[in-house]
């Protein structure tokens, strides 16, 4: 792997893991779902509740 490629991949997972943490943060009730395919995180999914 060339250093540029692994400084972009770098940058992608930080990028990913920034995401990640704005759904945690934002979330008072409910779920981060985080679906990983061969090794590497592919989506993220957020369910949030309202609570009375």
């Amino acid at each position: 792997m060339a250093k540029d490629e692994g400084e972009r991949n770098n940058k992608h997972k930080d990028e990913i893991w920034e995401k990640i943490k704005e759904q945690v943060t934002g979330l008072k009730y409910g779920n981060v779902n985080i679906i990983i395919h061969d090794g590497r995180i592919t989506q993220v999914e957020t369910s949030s509740k309202i609570r009375f």
